[in-house]
């Protein structure tokens, strides 16, 4: 009989966490945000200079930036994510004035060199960052270009943190956990871990409940040094327990992110939240009873699917904008004959989204994907969130990054194309997700890097602004030599012999041609030309325009309600 690693959260905390860790944020279906608090309850009011990794940094976890308990991230993405992407105050506030050091890496290179780590080899071959400025940034040192024969490939070094920070869906006493999907990097961070891991689950269950679900991805128990017992462990984020009976799933608390979103921007407030939430609580029992077992309830059954606007009124101008880069994006995978469409959160997934259902309602094979580990998934009306638990059911694979961003978009045997959204996007295509006009850091690449750096072909979808469309970007978070065509509120521009030219515009009522393009080319922060051919954009098609306000029905994305 294996011993019992069962312990209380804070006791774990307080065995296992030492001031100086390098912690790391296990990224899959499931978010360690309960350990995190623990964290902040223990330490708060010290400086244990923690250095903290994580594919996603979001939303709560920011509390940590805000506490003063962070001196380094290691990130692929840092900022808020649900529903929509933006940068966190806090965590701009901590880049600003120095406090905090932010390494920036994309999701595929970060699960790389946890893989590494795991393995027990200095580095991987990827084919992520090469002239990114992130390459730039680790040359020398976590990143290198080397090749036999002369063939060059990009190489990251191992990483190996002390501790990992988890939350699964079930574990038995001795340590094996059962992840919750979709996937992200699956077990590379907790087995390249030097102490182990603290596993957070929703249930502790029998030896016989593991056997029984032996198909699904795991931790295995020797990796394991503590395992907690959190319901709601993930909170404010959901967790959907697809394929696994026994375990309650909810979604994600939008009113709770709305809240600490709101409050984020002043350092006072903040801290009053912090101290309701957080180090005002004993432990995560009084946290879970201060939400409330109304609200609780509420989040377990999840939201109602709400109608969307009457097609009655006309397409806006976000509308039209997603729709056009839906009909491009459709028209390229049906002369190219894509496999896969992985797209960016945003416009970018909502026009991807439209295309391929149009596409597949007509017999077209193509399947959508998304970076953690979504493959083959329909999305379903009602939640625009890129990875809403009621598109999980719906995976013909729910699968890891690795498989989707390491195999998918980046091997020989698939052909691919990528949406993508971009903060700025320049002269040669490169997009800027990273460092504002300002200097400021925004959010990071999170997978943008590792889907262009692979696809067959990119698509980039943008509101048309000098301030979008510029001369050259401040920080090259995606190199622009696969992005064939951008996407505006305005225009689509696409490449021809090595430059953007105009080849489509949105028709504005009581404005002539000239007078249209005009405005455009002078809103554009680089030198465009408009094509020969160039012509009015169509007007949307009806059955897109209403699957487009059923994936958003709250309008999200898609602006103020048409009039």
């Amino acid at each position: 009989m294996s011993e019992s690693k069962v312990l209380p959260l804070a006791e774990a905390v307080e065995k296992f966490v030492r001031p100086g860790a390098f912690l790391h944020l296990a990224y899959n279906g499931g978010r360690p945000n309960a350990a995190v608090a623990e964290i902040i309850r223990k330490f708060a009011g010290t400086e244990p200079g923690f250095r903290i990794s994580a594919q996603g940094f979001v939303n709560t976890q920011h509390a940590l930036v805000a506490a003063g308990l962070v001196k380094t991230l290691t990130v692929a993405y840092a900022g808020e994510n649900f529903p929509s992407p933006r940068p966190n105050p806090a965590l701009q506030r901590a880049s600003a004035d120095g406090s905090v050091e932010i390494e920036n890496w994309s999701i595929w290179t970060l699960t790389a060199r946890l893989m590494a780590g795991a393995l027990g080899v200095p580095f991987l071959p990827v084919r992520s960052l090469a002239g990114s400025t992130m390459a730039q940034e680790h040359a020398g040192r976590d990143y290198h270009e080397v090749g036999p024969d002369g063939a060059v490939s990009p190489v990251v070094t191992a990483l190996r943190p002390d501790l990992v920070l988890l939350h699964g869906l079930a574990a038995d006493p001795a340590g094996n956990v059962i992840l919750a999907p979709p996937y992200g990097e699956g077990a590379w961070g907790s087995l390249a871990a030097r102490d182990g891991v603290i596993a957070c689950v929703e249930e502790i269950v029998d030896d016989s409940f593991i056997r029984r679900h032996n198909s699904l991805p795991m931790i295995p128990a020797h990796a394991v040094r503590a395992v907690c017992h959190t319901p709601f462990g993930s909170h404010p984020y959901g967790l959907q327990p697809v394929g696994l009976e026994g375990v309650s799933g909810y979604v994600e608390d939008a009113e709770f992110m709305d809240e600490l979103r709101a409050v984020a921007a002043d350092p006072e407030e903040l801290a009053r939240w912090t101290k309701k939430w957080i180090t005002g609580v004993r432990d995560h029992d009084a946290f879970l009873a201060r939400l409330g077992e109304d609200r609780l309830r509420t989040l377990r059954e999840g939201r109602p699917v709400v109608w969307p606007p009457s097609l009655a009124t006309g397409p806006t101008v976000e509308e039209r904008m997603t729709l056009t880069a839906a009909r491009i994006v459709g028209d390229r995978i049906t002369v190219a004959g894509h496999d896969v469409a992985l797209a960016g959160i945003g416009f970018a997934h909502l026009a991807a989204w439209v295309a391929v259902a149009r596409l597949r309602s007509a017999g077209s094979p193509v399947q959508l994907a998304a970076e953690l580990g979504m493959s083959g998934f329909e999305p379903q009306p009602g939640d625009p969130y890129l990875f809403a638990g009621r598109n999980l059911p719906t995976c013909l694979q729910l699968t890891d990054v690795m498989t989707v961003l390491g195999r998918d978009m980046a091997g020989p045997g698939t052909s691919s194309i990528a949406v993508l959204g971009a903060g700025q996007i320049d002269a040669e295509g490169n997009i800027n997700s990273t460092v504002g006009a300002d200097g400021g850091f925004l959010v990071g690449s999170g997978g943008a890097n590792d889907v262009a750096s692979a696809a067959d072909d990119v698509v980039a979808v943008v509101k048309h602004s000098p301030r979008r469309l510029v001369e050259t970007v401040p920080y090259v978070t995606v190199p622009g030599r696969r992005v064939s065509a951008i996407v505006t509120s305005e225009a689509v521009l696409e490449r021809r012999n090595g430059r953007y030219e105009i080849t489509s515009y949105v028709e504005v009522p009581r404005t002539d041609r000239d007078a249209t393009l005009r405005k455009i080319v002078e809103r554009t922060g680089f030198p465009v030309t408009v094509a020969a051919d160039c012509r009015p954009e169509p007007l949307p098609d009806a059955a897109d325009l209403e699957r487009l306000r059923g994936y958003d029905p709250q309008r999200v994305f898609l602006g103020s309600v048409p009039a």
